[in-house]
């Protein structure tokens, strides 16, 4: 029997992201086929949940990787902390979860952050794909996207390709799944005012796209729709400058805090309540390297809840929608193809409830493809087998990160901010 370590980039607690929800997923489901999980976790100990069933807890300790893991076959780490694994634990099999493409969506933050956020996630990665053993990503856009990165660290190379032609041994789609059955509703939002139907936006992040539905609930005019949106928990490591630019125009139209709501974070054993307790899910962006590469987790919970979808074209998830007829999907930035989406969404006339039921059952469908029990299948095989790659360092050429030193004016920029606080 294999006892595998897991070490997500995020704590696994009550209130947790699409990450700690994915180890938590992973850790209650890898026992199932004879793997022995040890969940090394950021944060404390006493907020993971006790329904796990792990061979062992333990909080991570950077320094002390070497000994908390030398009883484990492997590791699955994910995230900046998958670098200590690297650097600590060496000759321990590693699988590298690039599920999130954390590089990629920091490069929204560069007028924010400046530059340093860009040279740590560049040689982060250039570190973990040169030493990791096998990868997980989250869809085939993203797996294509990875293999020309590994590909020009040297890690496609003859011998590597002449025993496993195409790959799946280096790096496998592990998406995001959805549970075979979903825990009892419970009530989670208050009560509607009458004939309030209610739209989940979700997080607002900077490479989202907000304004079309904005645009398309001020056109529209109806009142008794209300759309929420969700603090992020982490409003220091992520910065808000969308939430604060869609308050600033939401409060100069009277909509925030009436047609425009905010919620607090939901813990995550309750976001299928919160799904439940809406109308339809709309999450729109623009077309861009990041939406294209990522899997929105969000939307996957929805179809699990039979919550319908509004969002935008491009990504992996919104070729899904479109090939499966489970959702609308729009052009981007184009606010009338989001009002006629929306309103098609809450008609309430008997062919209305026909196409919402028509699409939902699509949904149905295509999570068949998505279950957890599928979507681990290759990280599975890994752990029964753990495997060093055993051309990697004969191949593999590491290059340096270069970036410029940020502009005068970005540092004086920041030192203003600091000053002010």
């Amino acid at each position: 029997m294999s006892r595998i370590a897991l070490l997500p980039g995020e704590p696994v607690r009550a209130r947790m992201a699409g990450i700690g929800i994915r180890y938590q997923e992973i850790a209650r489901r890898l026992p199932r086929p004879g793997i022995e999980v040890v969940l090394l976790n950021p944060g404390p100990l006493d907020e993971v949940g006790s329904d796990l069933p792990l061979h062992d807890l333990r909080r991570f300790e950077r320094g002390r990787l070497a000994s908390l893991m030398a009883d484990c076959d492997a590791v699955v780490a994910q995230g900046q902390l998958a670098n200590d694994v690297l650097l600590e634990v060496p000759k321990l099999p590693a699988a590298i979860d690039l599920y999130d493409p954390f590089l990629i969506e920091n490069l929204s933050y560069y007028q924010t952050l400046g530059l340093d956020p860009y040279r740590n996630d560049h040689a982060t990665w250039v570190l973990q794909m040169s030493r990791g053993d096998f990868f997980l990503c989250s869809s085939d856009e993203q797996r294509q996207f990875y293999l020309g990165f590994l590909a020009a660290l040297g890690r496609l190379n003859p011998p590597a390709v002449t025993a496993d032609p195409d790959l799946q041994e280096l790096v496998a789609v592990v998406p995001f799944g959805v549970p075979e059955m979903l825990p009892p509703a419970r009530p989670l939002l208050g009560e509607r005012r009458p004939g309030e139907r209610r739209l989940l936006f979700g997080g607002l992040y900077d490479w989202y796209d907000p304004w079309p539905v904005l645009e398309a609930l001020q056109s529209v005019d109806r009142p008794d729709w209300t759309l929420l949106l969700i603090r992020n928990p982490n409003p220091d490591a992520t910065p808000q400058g969308l939430f604060r630019e869609v308050q600033a125009w939401c409060e100069t139209r009277g909509f925030w805090q009436e047609r425009v709501q905010v919620l607090d974070w939901v813990p995550s054993d309750r976001r299928y309540d919160l799904l439940r307790d809406v109308d339809l899910l709309v999450s729109t962006h623009r077309i861009n390297i990041e939406t294209r590469l990522s899997l929105r987790t969000r939307f996957l919970d929805a179809l699990a809840a039979d919550c319908p979808i509004v969002t935008t074209e491009g990504g992996a998830m919104s070729r899904l929608l479109q090939q499966h007829g489970a959702g609308w999907v729009v052009p981007q930035g184009d606010a009338a193809a989001v009002a006629v989406a929306l309103t098609e969404v809450l008609d309430t006339t008997a062919d209305g409830r026909a196409e919402v039921s028509k699409r939902q059952a699509a949904g149905q469908a295509l999570l068949e493809q998505l279950s957890w029990s599928r979507a681990l299948e290759p990280l599975v095989r890994f752990c029964r087998r753990p495997r060093r790659d055993a051309h990697r360092e004969a191949f593999t050429a590491s290059p340096s990160t270069v970036a410029p030193a940020d502009t005068l004016t970005f540092r004086a920029r920041r030192f203003l901010r600091r000053w002010i606080g």
